[in-house]
């Protein structure tokens, strides 16, 4: 006790030095009431966070921590500086931003070491089987109370949410544009069936409404039947609570969108991962066990573009957790080969379909300019901001004149020059013939616009990991379609309860939840992403990877988004936001032995 008081007295001290400086170096003005309180406490929990840290004596969590800190803390100077306003559109507070790049580091370092060393220790977690009748009426019951819980959203934006995307697919399912593999193929041909089903674009969309919000209540059913049988009933009962109430996800049941679906792929495959980490890897070379996670694969594949790099992404880091099984086959038997083999084959099947299958089909290739966007993006910024040769000025003016880029750019994205004029003025084709001289101009001209490539980036892409940022898009869809296509909605809700409940009142409330501190907390994307991180870092250096299991799909979504997302966008890391209480029950199970849970439910902890 003597011991320990120099030790909080110290870090009490050190830790209100560093809230202070964090405030000095970050902000230009005195802080008022409400970021008194939040300062406050802040210091508290850093302090205690100090305090316990400097008791942990493993190297290699520190040098974890002190690698994602600063990765931490580069996201959150970015982020905190950006001000799309501003000209350019970074602020300035008078001093380097690497001081306050600094002192979050030293603050985000001992919590980082903290959560590393202690998130993936295992917790008891129930494994009393369920009756089948009990399953099944949980299963059931929590759809069928989601459903009606989103029946409202359903009446006040009758017949569904068009998003801003599915003109083009409605267009494509008639035939009236021609099919490209800009989005996937196979939710095109599912918005086709729908529109068919329905006889009219009204009636088709209501039928593509009703479908996808059954499809998605009955997902996340299984989701809270899963919570039932490892959380219990409370944790069930307050996750469907969740699910049913949150208004953003009851505006995704009714929302025509392919991320709708990914997003329900996304969470069962989390689901499926994280039971595998519970019960061991022997409960991964069961035939159906194997079978559903194939399939899941494939539900990725073709629900999302970028769905086969997810799928690879964890094949490889599944196999790479298996490699001792896999290097000692004589030991370990050859049956740990199923995974890697069947996982690249089904991926390879794929492949096949969405590569020469497509093109045999008559499946256009979608325009190269959505797969560059970054690029674009950073070019565009050094045309602004930097510094281009005579000759990538050439290049780049084929697209579209520099002066006009200059007037129509925007800093959080190129859709302003994509489709400047309607996307008439921007030439695709030339692009589409000239990829390499492109991408040879954007890498010549990176040396000398290393700042404003690495601004462009974080703007388009690097904000998706930025812990303090929001990114939250409450999405009413648009009204408005082109061609024949034509969409009768209404506002059924507001006539059934005599304006007292309106379209508007609703999307008035979701706009409150994601934008509300406190209430604002499941929204905070990129905060469940780093817990995320740090949750599967930990069960790493815990030597149990098998935890991490539940965590890739979303790691490898990331992934993905950091290499070539066209935007900063919601729906592209849904996943965080639908499937967290999923992530939150295998966070709090941890990360376990090679013993597991056995089959016949006894747990090892």
């Amino acid at each position: 006790m003597i011991v320990d008081r120099p030790r909080g007295i110290a870090s009490l001290a050190v830790s209100a030095v560093l809230v202070a400086l964090w405030w000095v170096v970050s902000r230009d003005a005195a802080p008022g009431v409400i970021q008194w309180c939040v300062m406050v406490v802040g210091w508290l929990l850093l302090s205690a966070a100090i305090r316990v840290s400097i008791t942990i004596r493993r190297t290699a969590v520190w040098v974890t921590a002190a690698v994602l800190s600063a990765i931490i803390a580069m996201m959150r100077t970015l982020g905190d500086l950006f001000e799309p306003r501003r000209e350019p559109p970074f602020r300035h507070t008078g001093l380097s931003a690497w001081w306050q790049f600094g002192v979050s580091w030293l603050i985000a370092l001992p919590a980082v070491c903290l959560i590393l060393s202690r998130l993936a220790g295992p917790r008891r977690v129930r494994t009393e089987p369920l009756q089948r009748r009990t399953a099944v009426g949980w299963w059931l019951g929590a759809s069928a109370v989601m459903l009606a819980a989103w029946s409202p959203y359903l009446l006040a934006f009758w017949p569904g949410i068009v998003g801003r995307d599915s003109w083009s697919i409605i267009r494509m399912g008639t035939g009236e544009l021609p099919l490209t593999n800009h989005h996937p193929v196979a939710y095109t041909a599912f918005v086709r069936i729908c529109m068919r089903l329905g006889g009219d674009f009204t009636t088709g969309t209501l039928a593509y409404s009703l479908i996808q919000a059954v499809t998605f209540a009955l997902g996340l059913g299984v989701c809270a039947l899963w919570l039932r049988y490892r959380g219990g009933r409370w944790v069930a009962a307050i996750a469907t609570a969740w699910w049913a109430l949150d208004p953003s996800v009851a505006m995704w049941s009714v929302y025509m969108d392919k991320d709708v679906i990914f997003v329900l792929w996304m969470t069962l495959m989390a689901l499926l991962l994280a039971e595998i980490g519970l019960r061991g890897w022997e409960f991964l070379t069961r035939g159906w066990i194997l079978a559903a996670f194939l399939a899941g694969l494939v539900a990725l594949c073709f629900s999302r573009n970028n769905g086969i790099y997810i799928s690879a992404f964890i094949v490889a880091v599944m196999s790479l957790f298996l490699a001792p099984r896999l290097l000692r086959p004589r030991r370990h038997g050859r049956r740990w080969w199923a995974l890697p083999v069947t996982g690249v084959a089904v991926l390879g099947v794929v492949f096949g379909i969405q590569g020469p299958g497509y093109a045999r089909a008559g499946v256009r290739s979608s325009e190269f300019v959505e797969s560059v966007s970054v690029p674009l993006q950073q070019l565009a910024w050094a045309n602004r901001y930097g510094t281009l040769t005579r000759d990538e000025q050439d290049v780049l003016a084929h697209l579209l004149p520099l002066e006009r880029i200059r007037d129509v750019y925007s800093p959080v994205g190129p859709d302003s020059i994509k489709f400047d004029g309607g996307g008439k003025s921007f030439n695709n084709p030339w692009l589409d013939s000239h990829k390499a001289e492109f991408l040879t101009t954007w890498a010549k001209a990176m040396p000398e616009n290393p700042v404003g490539y690495g601004l462009a980036w974080f703007v388009l892409t690097g904000r998706y990991i930025d812990p303090g940022g929001r990114v939250v898009k409450i999405d009413p869809g648009t009204k408005k379609g082109a061609g024949p296509v034509v969409i009768h909605d209404e506002d059924r809700l507001s006539g059934l309860t005599h304006g007292l409940a309106t379209r508007y009142r609703l999307t008035k409330v979701a706009t409150l939840a994601g934008t509300t501190p406190v209430v604002d907390l499941p929204y905070r994307m990129t905060l469940i992403i780093w817990l995320v991180i740090l949750a599967a870092c930990s069960a790493c250096l815990a030597g149990r990877p098998r935890g991490a299991l539940s965590f890739l799909p979303l790691v490898g979504l990331v992934v993905t988004l950091l290499i070539a997302a066209p935007v900063l966008d919601y729906r592209y890391v849904a996943a965080a936001h639908v499937g967290l209480p999923v992530l939150l029950m295998a966070m709090w199970a941890g990360a376990r032995g090679d013993s597991g849970i056995s089959r016949s439910g006894h747990q090892a902890v």
